[in-house]
């Protein structure tokens, strides 16, 4: 016996995409964003994260050639552990937070906040410690520098288990793509800007690494507090 196939929904058009997309834009709750204090946490620490993130991908090899005469070839390979380190800390974290939050209560969100709120400060207060101890001082050995920014990567990693989930919580699934782009399109400025900066910084002290890794460490002390303090995890924008 044949049976009808059931009939594939025909894809949209762009039109009709762009029109739906435009739509929503215009009916998101842009005054509601711009009160919150957890969306200013959120974007905060996501401007923190980038601009140390984006110094450490654009400056390390330069880091390395200057302060310990290690080509940019060899310098690639001092990259590679720290890299292995957040590969291994975003995996640590998810898990750790995934298991603390299956025995809390249902819906317990200030439980939940708490959790969103330890996993990134020690994203960022703990490469801020570290970033804080090589600006006391550049050792003389590059693998314990690189020791270091393992610390750094491999912690800024927890964020995986911080303000990477709490948009979600907190946007709910309607507005969860919009609100991570207004946090996201500024984050983003801002590490461009903090590779700029990095740069005038190092004119200015005439190549003083020490200043660049303090300013790193203030920054993200400033993200770190500001998502502790300011963000909870009530959804109130679904």
């Amino acid at each position: 016996e044949l049976v009808d196939a059931v009939p594939e929904s025909e894809p949209k058009s762009l039109a009709t995409s762009w029109d739906e997309a435009t739509q929503d834009f215009r009916d998101a709750p842009w005054k509601e964003f711009t009160r919150s204090k957890a969306v200013w946490a959120m974007l905060s620490t996501h401007c923190a994260k980038n601009w140390g993130l984006y110094n450490y991908l654009a400056w390390t090899p330069i880091f390395y050639s200057e302060q310990y005469g290690i080509s940019f070839r060899d310098s690639a390979w001092l990259s590679v552990l720290p890299s292995v380190a957040g590969v291994a800390g975003g995996f640590i974290a998810g898990s750790i937070a995934d298991s603390i939050i299956r025995n809390l209560k249902e819906n317990d969100e200030q439980a939940i906040a708490n959790v969103r709120k330890l996993f990134q400060g020690m994203s960022q207060y703990g490469p801020a410690a570290a970033f804080a101890a090589l600006a006391w001082h550049i050792p003389e050995d590059p693998k314990v520098a690189q020791a270091y920014l393992m610390v750094a990567i491999g912690l800024m990693a927890f964020g995986a288990a911080g303000n990477e989930v709490s948009i979600q919580e907190k946007a709910g699934e309607r507005w969860v793509g919009l609100l991570y782009s207004v946090t996201s399109l500024p984050a983003v400025m801002v590490g461009t800007f903090g590779v700029y900066i990095t740069g005038q910084l190092l004119d200015y002290t005439h190549q003083d690494w020490s200043y660049v890794f303090g300013l790193n460490a203030f920054v993200y002390v400033l993200g770190a507090t500001a998502f502790v303090a300011w963000y909870d995890s009530y959804c109130c924008f679904d």
